[in-house]
């Protein structure tokens, strides 16, 4: 995308014509207005996006089977399952391929002692033109699996994998020794093998009391607003450290496309059995469900179009820039009541209830939620604009060739300057600018822990959380559970005081500088916050309370309190935090005591707070794969 942009760049200058475009462009008034301003400019310099995509192939899916079984002979067997499925992915329908992955994957699934998956996927092979000479050691799995979940039907699969033994190409004393090894699984009773531990579901936590305004959250916090500010969350009561503020559900969320082969690219949950869409290598899911879900959503149309869009380099912003729109108008129909009804959001007179529903109350899964989040429209520079408009042109262009998004009665090879004047397409196209502008600065990683580190498994489009405010030293936290993100407060919270979070630039990791250029550059605003003010050191230069001047008493208490700090960062970091179920609890008051006692800034509380957020991450997504080689197995 940046190629053609620059292409665009190139003709433009040569025409001579760019300050009169770039005069012509700062003048127009609305998302709508610059999009079409764009689409034009594409077409009058002949800078159509000229792309392409890939499509199932039965060479590819054999290709990617056969990295599967290296990796798969190496012992990896998590990896080999990503690449079975990407091949998966990749295989036609119906096809001989298809029926080869899904028995590969299998056997992956199987060595990792992932029964219930093998069995599916032994099926859906069974269920495809899967191989006569291979089904033996199929059916062989499938009892197996069966006999390790306790299954009494286990001997029906062996004596099946026994009724297919004259179909393979094996020496006759091969097929003797599997047949006698078979019989020996019929004749053996079905024990129940013991199954690894299943990492411990954390229960969503509740909201006690719920806020009159806001479902999500607490009646703890208030939606506040002011000039200076904009709008913000304050506390309308004290709150405590590890209080619940919030449990919000996303409007939408879109999986990194990095994670497709892994995870649900509809619910974002980890699956080791995905489900391939029918016509694109684009989106896998975790069940059929999910997979009709996002069909009826937005997959429809997105599935001829994002191929072609990672093919011209667009960014994660612009897919979901673009998703959002389709979500956003399926949901509502009638894209000329919803035009209409966004309308009156803008010309709202009332800055705080700006996109509360008609019933007062600000809604997560209104799209009206969304839509009246800032923009920052007027502090963008003419360039970051147009760039912007650009992508939602070039987005919108494919868009009209690739789906049916603007009606089926839309011709799909309709000239460019035509479709610039079509109302649906003016109006769908500056939805995905807005969205271009309102993402950088509120749309949340969706995080999941990998060992000790955290990944960002794909974005959410948070409408409460968008609202709060920066801080290089937030006072509370955002935990990602499989459908929500959980809000909690990290530090005690006086009435009236409000609530920060961190936009990813955290004072004890960032040096001032650099912290107020990135977030001047993304977020438009220069911070303010007490660490910026007082010029706190990094965390390596951090003070602690032992040098400050405090009666021994207290250094006394705080020295007992924090005793068994060290062993919860040993449970913390070996991810063991259920040996102590009084955790959590202790480092809270911890917490509360170190903010009581001492002046900050102060690294045992640094220390205590990144304790207490990794036992939180712990409670929520994860992605536990090994970092070795599972062992072989006769």
């Amino acid at each position: 995308m940046e190629e053609l942009l620059s292409t665009l760049n190139r003709r433009i200058l040569a025409t001579k014509e760019n300050h009169e475009l770039v005069n012509r462009f700062s003048k127009l008034e609305t998302d709508e207005e610059r999009m079409t301003f764009a689409l034009k400019v594409l077409s009058k310099y002949d800078v159509l996006p000229d792309y392409e995509s890939k499509y199932k192939n039965s060479e590819e899916s054999t290709k990617l089977r056969e990295q599967g079984n290296r990796v798969f002979i190496g012992g990896w067997d998590y990896k080999a399952v990503e690449k079975y499925s990407e091949s998966i992915a990749y295989a036609i329908e119906s096809s001989e391929e298809l029926a080869l992955a899904y028995a590969n994957r299998s056997a992956a699934q199987f060595r990792m002692e992932k029964y219930e998956e093998s069995i599916g996927d032994i099926d859906r092979a069974l269920s495809l033109n899967y191989p006569d000479k291979l089904k033996t050691k199929l059916f062989e799995r499938k009892g197996l699996c069966l006999t390790a979940l306790g299954r009494p039907d286990a001997e029906l699969s062996f004596k099946e994998a026994l009724n297919w033994l004259d179909k393979m190409s094996l020496s006759e004393e091969k097929i003797k020794k599997l047949k006698n090894q078979l019989k020996t699984f019929i004749s053996a009773p079905c024990a129940f093998v013991e199954l690894p531990a299943t990492p411990i579901e954390y229960q969503l936590p509740e909201i006690i009391s719920l806020n009159k305004e806001v479902p999500c959250a607490s009646d703890a916090l208030a939606i506040k607003y002011s000039k200076e500010l904009g709008r913000h969350l304050v506390a309308t009561r004290k709150i405590k450290p590890g209080e619940i503020l919030a449990v919000e559900k996303p409007f939408c969320s879109i999986l990194m496309p990095e994670n497709v082969y892994t995870h649900c690219s509809n619910c974002l949950q980890v699956s080791w059995a995905m489900h391939p869409c029918k016509y694109c290598v684009y989106a896998m899911y975790c069940s059929e469900t999910c997979k009709d879900q996002a069909w009826n959503e937005y997959h429809d149309v997105e599935c001829g179009v994002v191929g072609s869009l990672l093919n011209l380099q667009l960014h994660m912003q612009g897919l979901f820039g673009m998703r959002l729109a389709i979500v956003a108008t399926e949901k509502t129909k009638n894209w000329k009541e919803l035009k209409i009804k966004l309308a009156k959001i803008d010309h709202s007179e009332d800055p705080r209830t700006r996109g509360y529903s008609e019933d007062g109350k600000f809604h997560s899964d209104q799209y009206s939620s969304l839509y009246s989040l800032v923009t920052n429209t007027d502090k963008r520079s003419v360039q970051d604009l147009f760039g912007r408009a650009f992508n939602a042109a070039c987005i919108t262009y494919v868009l009209s060739r690739e789906s049916d998004l603007f009606g089926k009665e839309l011709p799909k090879m309709l000239d460019t300057d035509s479709l610039a004047e079509n109302p649906k397409v003016r109006f769908i196209g500056g939805l995905i600018l807005k969205h271009l502008q309102i993402i950088p600065s509120n749309i949340h990683s969706f995080g999941e822990l990998r060992g000790l580190e955290d990944y960002e498994r794909g974005a959410a489009a948070m409408p409460f959380y968008s609202l709060i405010n920066h801080s290089c030293d937030p006072n509370v936290t955002r935990q990602s559970r499989p459908k929500h993100i959980v809000l909690y407060a990290l530090y005690p919270i006086a009435e009236g005081e409000q609530i920060f979070d961190n936009y990813g630039l955290h004072y004890a990791l960032t040096v001032k500088n650099e912290r107020q250029e990135k977030l001047r550059k993304q977020f438009y605003f220069d911070c303010e916050c007490r660490p910026c003010r007082e010029e706190w050191p990094l965390y390596d230069q951090l003070p602690s309370y032992q040098k400050q001047s405090l009666t021994q008493h207290n250094k006394n208490r705080l020295n007992k309190i924090l005793q068994k700090h060290h062993r919860y960062i040993e449970l913390a970091y070996d991810g063991k935090i259920e040996n102590d179920p009084n955790m959590l609890q202790n480092l809270v008051k911890m917490i509360e005591l170190l903010f009581d006692l001492v002046e900050r800034p102060c690294i045992e509380i640094n220390n205590v707070v990144e304790t207490v957020k990794r036992v939180y991450a712990l409670q929520g997504n994860r992605f536990d794969v090994p970092d070795k080689p599972y062992p072989k197995k006769a």
